[in-house]
């Protein structure tokens, strides 16, 4: 594992702050979740959150993960990781 001095404080947040840029996942498992933050926590380097959150398609709402990134860059590698999975 690298080191990311980062990591000394606490990046995972427990809100999606208003200047995050964000993305929303399918519902998966807890163990997904685990994964997920794992990998962001890993190689991303800024602040983030990984929340349970609702979107809606029209008007039928649906269940989801919010995954939100302080520095937009960490979104993008996020999405080249292919850990988003496909809707």
């Amino acid at each position: 594992m690298r080191i990311n001095s980062n990591n000394f404080f606490n990046r995972r947040q427990e809100h999606c702050l208003p200047h995050f840029t964000s993305t929303f996942i399918k519902q998966t498992s807890e163990n997904d979740v685990e994964k997920i933050n794992s990998w962001v926590y890993e190689f991303c380097h800024g602040r983030y959150a990984i929340i349970d959150d609702v979107s809606f398609e029209g008007t039928q709402p649906q269940s989801r993960i919010k995954v939100g990134f302080e520095e937009p860059a960490d979104l993008t590698l996020f999405a080249l990781s292919g850990l988003m999975g496909k809707e």
